[in-house]
């Protein structure tokens, strides 16, 4: 018997969820999006859909219908949607023009029409009227028609908007709104002008496409709305926040749940006033959930705004570096004006210096709210700018392996000098004074710094060095006896020929020389920079002009007499000088005055030729032997 009785109290409560889950009928291309939203109809030609609460309601019982409706993103789509009253059932409806609501009788519409039909007298913009027995002509309106929206005339705009009826059966008024402006009014006594004493109807929605098309929609409004006693829900810590509850719904709400960010709760619709434990952004989220099982959520976010507060010390620095400061202001939202020696200087939350002057100075802060919470917070310090030392060098341009004399200077008189610091060479030297010996020419850079006592180090000092070297190029050479010929010598810099005898000049790399015998002449070269080096050049005289060959030569390695290396003596051009073996074989030739034979890897005694110009034009023929000795 238990079992039965139980079976039977199950089959009632699916029964009951039915009742409660499925009061809606849909029709035609109607579908159910969500819990509370329906689509009448999708953006394509010819179609007609309708959505209708199971259950009559009762026009002796006033009522107040909150609805969301979506009329499409196409400006020249078509056609609209109907809220319509009728006693008649749950599968009305037609297309096109229409709407669903052409031809339902008895019935009281509320069409929302966004297409221009000429033949209904439709105006030119998206327009509402109140509309009876399903005559969509409006030479026959009750109400209307005016503009849909009170601020556009376009509606189709992909947005939702709410729409608002409200019945009052004891004053027999009807009204609408849109966005929350009152669009149209009838007083009508529905129950015996329009449906003939019966006071039990249905209600639902119809909409309808015909060849222009629009996304059309809507929904039960289910709309948890809530405000708070602050502008911009922004607020100061320690003040009592106050959680107004202003949500719209179609069907009774039947909880509220409140979340205010900070772990604390409510399921009252009107919460007491809430305190917050600290300064920070709270989420604070409503929800609600209608009796039809529905639900949804808001956010908000509530800002506490902090109180001002500052502390703040600054330490001592070096001219030419900001003081370093310890600044604390741990509350967000907060402003900064910054001055230093009573002059305003940054409005950022970390101070930005100029340079200071040396000497005592006051950095001042006032931390303000931008929500004006509390008073202004003010912090001040002292600090001194210690003065830094001021250096200069002197140094010389010089030579290669001299020394270098470097001298630090200082030029200020506030500071009293502890270190100095120089860099030469990628080297780095402590000293006011030192010397460097460089090793090779070249421009080298120098840097000098210094460190005073109160512990300021000054700019570095940055100068180039140039160190140049002398160089000089002679050989030996030889001439004719009482005949002037020019001696030839190079170097980068003046010269000096020691002694001057025989000389045309002795300050210039190439004089004029007549001589009567040999002579070994001093050569000193000294460049801009003081630079000195020396050589010398042995002059050997002959008579000639003539060619002398020596008779042997040991090219033996020991660098004495390794090659056979004719002496020219008045000659100008040199048409071959060559060596023969002996059986003819030639075995080195020259045009070159300079150039000698080295005897290759040969031994024994070969025939040279000698076939030369001299000064005079003439041509010199010799020829002779010489023998290689090991």
């Amino acid at each position: 018997m238990n079992f039965f009785r139980k079976l039977i109290l199950l089959a009632l409560l699916l029964c009951y969820q039915h009742v409660l889950f499925a009061q809606y009928i849909l029709n035609g291309s109607a579908q159910k999006n969500s819990c509370n939203c329906y689509t009448l109809t999708q953006p394509t030609t010819f179609q007609s859909g309708s959505v209708w609460n199971s259950n009559k309601i009762s026009l002796t019982n006033s009522f107040d219908f909150w609805f969301n409706v979506f009329l499409g993103c196409d400006d020249v789509g078509a056609d609209g949607m109907v809220f319509i009253l009728q006693p008649l059932s749950t599968s009305v409806g037609s297309s096109g023009q229409g709407m669903g609501f052409e031809g339902v009788k008895p019935s009281i519409g509320i069409a929302l029409d966004t297409y221009l039909n000429s033949n209904l007298n439709d105006p030119s913009f998206d327009h509402i009227s109140i509309q009876a027995n399903g005559v969509i002509d409006h030479n026959n309106d009750l109400a209307g028609p005016v503009p849909i929206s009170s601020t556009t005339n376009n509606v189709e705009d992909c947005q939702w908007h709410k729409l608002r009826i409200t019945w009052d059966a004891n004053t027999k008024w009807l009204r609408t709104y849109f966005d929350g402006v009152l669009r149209l009014e009838k007083q009508v006594d529905l129950i015996s002008t329009i449906f003939n004493n019966d006071p039990n109807v249905y209600w639902g929605f119809a909409g309808a496409t015909g060849g222009q098309v629009n996304l059309q929609q809507f929904c039960t409004a289910l709309d948890p709305v809530f405000s708070t006693n602050f502008t911009n829900n922004i607020t100061c810590e320690g003040s009592a926040v106050t959680f107004t509850n202003a949500s719209e719904s179609f069907a009774p709400i039947s909880s509220y749940n409140w979340n205010f960010g900070d772990g604390t709760v409510s399921n009252l619709m009107s919460p007491p006033q809430h305190f917050y434990p600290t300064p920070g952004d709270y989420k604070v989220t409503l929800k609600v959930t209608g009796q039809d099982g529905c639900e949804r959520d808001s956010t908000k976010t509530i800002t506490v705004a902090s109180k001002p507060s500052a502390a703040l010390s600054a330490f001592d620095t070096c001219f030419g570096s900001a003081p370093r400061i310890n600044f604390t202001s741990p509350n967000a939202n907060m402003k900064y004006q910054w001055e230093v020696d009573g002059i305003a200087m940054s409005g950022t939350q970390t101070p930005s210096f100029s340079t200071l002057s040396a000497g005592p100075h006051q950095l001042k802060v006032v931390v303000s709210s931008i929500y004006s919470c509390g008073s202004p917070a003010i912090a001040e310090a002292n600090f001194i700018v210690k003065p830094q030392p001021v250096v200069d060098f002197i140094v010389q341009d010089g030579c290669v392996n001299d020394r270098i004399n470097l001298a630090g200077l200082q030029t200020d008189n506030q500071t009293n000098i502890s270190d100095w610091g120089w860099s030469i060479e990628n080297n780095n030297y402590a000293g006011q004074q030192l010397q460097h010996l460089f090793s090779s020419p070249n421009n080298y850079p120098i840097r000098l710094w210094a460190t005073a006592f109160n512990g300021c180090s000054s700019d570095t000092v940055d100068k180039v060095v140039k160190i140049a070297s002398a160089n000089i190029v002679a050989k030996d050479t030889v001439i004719i006896r009482n005949l002037p010929a020019q001696l030839f010598a190079a170097g980068n810099g003046n010269f000096q020929w020691t002694p001057s005898m025989g000389l045309s000049n002795d300050a210039v790399p190439n004089p004029i020389a007549t001589l009567t015998s040999d002579q070994v002449y001093s050569i000193t070269v000294t460049t801009p920079e003081g630079c000195i080096a020396t050589g010398r050049m042995k002059v050997s005289v002959f008579d000639g002009p003539t060619v002398y060959v020596p008779t042997a030569f040991t090219p033996n390695g020991d660098g004495k007499n390794e090659r056979l290396l004719p002496v020219y003596i008045g000659i100008t051009e040199l048409k071959q000088f060559s060596v023969f073996d002996r059986w003819g074989k030639r075995v080195f030739t020259t045009t070159n005055l300079d150039s000698g034979w080295d005897g290759g890897k040969l031994a024994g005694t070969f025939v040279w030729l000698v076939d030369a110009i001299n000064h005079l034009g003439k041509r010199i023929l010799l020829k002779g032997t010489v023998t290689i000795i090991k």
